[in-house]
């Protein structure tokens, strides 16, 4: 883990680029030596990332992605060939670069952006993935300047940040688009979606090349309908990469990529017998993924008992979907995040009609629930990234690849 004794800046947002771009060049501008192409969206940003990674990988590429929230550990946002950047290496970087007192005052966010981007340059990547962090026109990682730019489905979320309606979300998203030169892919995100983003392309002598075919793929630990919309946006891009690049992926690397991409903390089976399921889904569009997901999951599983524990952040405008939950599971238990920002449980509880537990320590929560489970029950954790830390101290490094 980063060592507590070296400073780092508040994790409080700064709206803007220009201090990403200044601390870029006190950095020596290392974004400038690779390749990089960049995810924005609502959901299945991360997922996305982590598919063009494992293809190019798959392919005998180095890749670097970024990638945030982080589940457990800073560290993970940060990686080479899936291995995460080492304490080492970012103790070297804050104090060769992070040095009182600072020409720029950046963000958090804005100073992992930078870490990432001096990181993949010292490794020597030959592709860079980068996963927005939040919007698209003032994240720090459009000031990467990125070839290639692609957009999984859009939806409401973050809306005290980003505005209360779907197309000042999209439009911020699309503010991404920096120039003419860039690649810009979509999912198909429906006429209004589409119109949009093409508007605002169109603004820069750029278009957004809709993906609208239906090919499947197959997944070993990935589970849902979702990640074949995922799947076709990476496949997409490694496709325009090719023409860019004058390189040749073979078709069934890809399919071998796709098929063997993790990606924790998503429908991610922690143990069986009983079965506990977590996942991060935490907004309108990814609960109901979740919930179509597991829906189709219990048809082929005949699950018992089915238990759920939910944990959100106050600012989610959640309520309509998850009463549809309900339904679906014999026992809600509410509960918190234990972060600042945590959704008190009562308020969750008021959310159902049928009778809820509800208890403010999620770890006990987690505990005394599979307690009560036999092994044909089953154990959903639903709500937040921040869930994790809890989770790992449960079940022990659940979240590293064995």
């Amino acid at each position: 883990m980063l060592a507590e004794q070296i400073p780092i800046p508040s994790q409080k947002i700064k709206y803007g680029l220009s201090r990403t771009v200044k601390f870029l060049k006190e950095c020596k501008s290392p974004q400038k030596n690779f390749f990089s192409i960049q995810i924005l969206g609502t959901n299945g940003k991360g997922t996305t990332v982590k598919l063009i990674s494992q293809i190019l990988i798959s392919s005998g590429y180095r890749v670097g992605t970024f990638l945030s929230p982080h589940l457990v550990e800073v560290n993970e946002r940060i990686q080479v060939n899936n291995q995460n950047i080492s304490d080492k290496d970012i103790k070297y970087f804050l104090k060769k670069y992070y040095k009182r007192p600072l020409k720029t005052e950046p963000s958090f966010f804005e100073l992992m952006t930078a870490m990432g981007a001096w990181y993949f340059n010292k490794q020597k990547v030959d592709f860079a993935i980068l996963e927005t962090g939040l919007g698209g026109r003032l994240d720090s990682v459009t000031a990467c300047q990125n070839r290639i730019l692609g957009f999984t489905p859009i939806s409401m979320d973050h809306h005290n940040i980003l505005g209360n309606t779907l197309k000042k979300i999209v439009l911020e998203k699309a503010g991404a688009i920096i120039n003419s030169s860039q690649v810009c892919l979509s999912v198909n995100q429906g006429a209004y979606v589409n119109g949009l983003l093409s508007q605002e392309a169109g603004l820069l002598n750029n278009k957004i090349k809709i993906i609208r075919n239906s090919n499947s793929f197959k997944f070993k630990y990935l589970y849902g309908d979702q990640n074949q919309t995922n799947a076709r946006l990476a496949q997409a891009i490694i496709f325009e990469l090719e023409k860019i690049k004058k390189i040749k992926i073979n078709k069934n690397i890809i399919k071998k990529g796709i098929f063997t991409t993790r990606w924790p903390g998503r429908f991610q089976i922690i143990k069986n017998n009983p079965l506990i399921i977590y996942d991060v889904a935490h907004n309108k569009d990814s609960l109901k993924c979740f919930l179509d997901s597991f829906i189709q999951f219990n048809r082929k599983k005949n699950i018992a008992t089915k238990n759920i524990i939910l944990a959100f952040e106050e600012s989610k405008k959640i309520r309509s979907t998850l009463k549809l939950f309900e339904s679906h599971f014999h026992n809600i238990i509410c509960s918190e995040t234990n972060i600042r920002t945590s959704m008190k449980h009562n308020r969750i509880q008021s959310i159902f009609t049928k009778k809820t537990t509800g208890t403010a320590n999620l770890e006990n929560a987690i505990i005394q629930t599979i307690k009560k489970t036999n092994k044909n029950d089953c154990v959903v954790i639903l709500g937040s990234h921040y869930i994790a830390t809890t989770l790992n101290k449960i079940f022990k490094n659940c979240f590293v690849h064995k």
